[in-house]
């Protein structure tokens, strides 16, 4: 990806955040800083991505191309970004690249990864439930995070 692609990318997912939101958000995450370590407030923003699946849950998909049109279909229903879903066979996982998560930073925290953890619950909720999930064991976890794109891999 180019310089211009990730300005781009970057400058889309803090425009797209509403205005009546940013400072709601900002403080919001600087309180949770404030008083909970990093590991906790995780934890938290994990529970709130799972809690987002929840409320738009994904119908079964038969292959990774509808899979990943649902999931971009429930995103663009709440202008979160779109993501593309690919198998990596080389170590046996699937690669979801986020772009244009909204972008909101905050003290310590002024690229907004935060979003990040939110996202593994978002992506971790709707993978589990997916029929024939036979990955048992499999995590998520980011594995490359810059403001307006994320890597996350899911696997054993």
């Amino acid at each position: 990806m180019t310089e211009t692609d990730q300005a781009a990318l970057s400058y889309l997912a803090r425009r797209d955040v509403s205005v009546q939101w940013r400072g709601f958000m900002r403080a919001l995450l600087e309180t949770l800083g404030a008083h909970l370590d990093e590991a906790t407030r995780g934890g938290l923003l994990r529970s709130v991505g799972g809690q987002m699946a929840a409320g738009m849950p994904l119908r079964a998909a038969s292959t990774l191309a509808e899979l990943e049109v649902r999931m971009n279909d429930a995103l663009a229903a709440i202008a979160w970004g779109y993501v593309g879903v690919a198998l990596d066979e080389a170590d046996h996982s699937l690669r979801l690249t986020h772009r244009a998560a909204p972008a909101i930073g905050a003290p310590g925290d002024e690229a907004g990864r935060w979003v990040t953890a939110v996202l593994e619950g978002l992506y971790g909720a709707w993978l589990g439930a997916q029929q024939g999930d036979s990955a048992g064991g499999a995590s998520l976890r980011t594995v490359h995070c810059e403001p307006g794109l994320v890597v996350l891999r899911y696997g054993q």
